[in-house]
This record gives structure tokens, sequence and C-alpha cells, in this order.
């Protein structure tokens, strides 16, 4: 029979068996959740990723590949500036939806090469989104217009 010793080592090996166990599952788990962003383009640098679901909003943070085939385009993490049904209005270099400024294009990057402009004028269509970042120097769809939701991989919630 173990003495109170042993019980007490045996109840040791247990708990850290036990957490061990736990911080395996959630090493497992956690690197496909979690983004962490290069760029100050958000205004925030980690997010949670969660499922993608199939509705967006003006708002909503959201993982997806530029070009619907994945062999090409970029993975990038933007923002919905406008959505499916929303008007988007392009005046000069500022963008607006129903209204509301989203922001300027910028003529060159930082590079002093010419950056190309998205322009339309209408209702955005069906299965589309204008993604915006938060940031002047933004690379997002004043650039190369419209996602398609297809192309929309995870929603990411802001954590700081």
């Amino acid at each position: 029979m173990p003495g109170r010793s042993g019980r007490k080592l045996a109840a040791r090996q247990w708990r850290a068996l036990a957490l061990l166990a736990i911080a395996l599952a959630i090493g497992l788990w956690l690197p496909g959740r979690i983004s962490v962003a290069r760029t100050p383009s958000l205004g925030y640098r980690v997010f949670f990723l969660g499922d993608a679901g199939d509705r967006f909003e003006q708002g909503d943070y959201l993982l997806f590949r530029k070009q619907l085939d994945p062999a090409e385009g970029d993975l990038l993490l933007k923002m919905v500036g406008c959505g499916q049904g929303d008007r988007l209005m392009v005046s000069g270099d500022e963008y607006f939806c129903n209204k509301r400024f989203l922001g300027r294009a910028l003529a060159q990057d930082s590079q002093g090469r010419k950056l190309p402009q998205f322009i339309f004028n209408g209702v955005i269509p069906a299965d589309s989104l204008f993604m915006i970042g938060r940031h002047e120097r933004s690379y997002d769809s004043r650039y190369f217009g419209f996602i398609q939701t297809a192309s929309v991989l995870k929603r990411a919630y802001p954590v700081w």
C-alpha cells in the first residue's frame, strides 16, 4: 500500500500528464486559428480565425485569396469596406460606400511605381466584396478590385 508521499507523487504525475495533454491539444489546434498581420494596414496585428460563414457585412475582417485559383494570388486579411448590394462610388482618388468615405488611392507605391486604380461606380454585384485596410498605404480593393465571396477562407476576429 503506497504511503502518503507516494499518493502525492502519483497525483502530481497525473496533473502534469493532464496539463501536458491539454497543452498538446491546444498546440495542435491553435496554429490554424491565429493569424499575425505583417503590416499595420488593419490597426491590429493578431487575429483569431473562425469559420468564414456565408454572410459578410461592412466591418467584418476576412482572410481570403485575392484570386480564386489557389495557385495564383496571395492570402490577404482585410476588412469589408463595401458589400454586395451596397453602392460604391469613386470620385477622383476617393472611395465611398453608401456615401461613407473609405479612403484615397495612391498614385504610386513606396518605391515610386505607378499603382493601378480600381474604378467602379454603382451597386456592388452579388457575391462580390470591396476590401479595405485602415492604413493609407494598405494594398486593398482600391488597387485590385472586388474579391469573390467564394475566395473567403476564414473570418478574422481582432485580438491585439
